[in-house]
């Protein structure tokens, strides 16, 4: 008939009901997984951990609701040890205050009878042109901060011998080149003594 409006036949209509489906679904599941953007990070208020015992304080901040605490040693010598109730915390981060539950807390301790850094040794950048300042620094740090692909050599400054274990019982006496020069690769000579002496 002349004039007559016509839609889609019953067959089109279901096979784009058919395809559109997924589309549909997967926008639901998207919207409903990314919270549309407007959820907030739970929070909790991080307490105040230096200068208390380690084990109380990982425990503290677990309690507290942040279960990623990870623990390192502050004078860079990168020791291991078993008993946290033997360390106590001289750094934290992040600072005390109110911190998204899924912060990482890194503390750096010193042991009992040990005076804390005036500033967290096992923090550090890689050298890249300029050669840092190694000195008290231990051997190992001294390591850590030149790159694992630098040529360095640790000489004790008693007999002169090289000294290639336990790096971080060895404190950085001397270097060549010195601190400022340019460092491009160029083979490093430190100067270490046994930690517990002093340059």
């Amino acid at each position: 008939m002349a004039g007559e409006r016509t839609g889609p036949s019953t067959p089109t209509i279901v096979l784009i009901a058919v395809l559109a489906t997924p589309v549909v679904l997967i926008l639901i599941f998207w919207m409903i997984g990314s919270g549309g953007g407007d959820s907030a990070a739970a929070k909790s208020n991080l307490p105040q951990l230096v200068g208390k015992g380690l084990e109380w304080a990982k425990d503290k901040a677990d309690k507290s609701g942040f279960g990623k605490v990870e623990t390192h040693d502050a004078l860079g010598r990168d020791r291991r040890w078993s008993d946290d109730k033997e360390w106590v915390v001289c750094f934290q981060t992040p600072a005390a205050g109110s911190r998204d539950e899924n912060s990482k807390v890194e503390l750096g301790a010193v042991q009992l009878d040990e005076k804390c850094p005036s500033s967290d040794q096992a923090l550090y950048k890689v050298a890249t042109t300029d050669m840092p300042d190694l000195k008290n620094r231990t051997a190992y740090m001294a390591g850590q901060i030149l790159g694992e692909k630098a040529s360095v050599r640790f000489i004790d400054r008693e007999d002169g011998d090289t000294v290639d274990g336990n790096l971080g019982d060895w404190r950085v006496c001397d270097q060549r080149p010195k601190a400022g020069d340019t460092f491009d690769g160029v083979p490093v000579t430190v100067t270490v003594a046994p930690y517990e002496e002093r340059c």
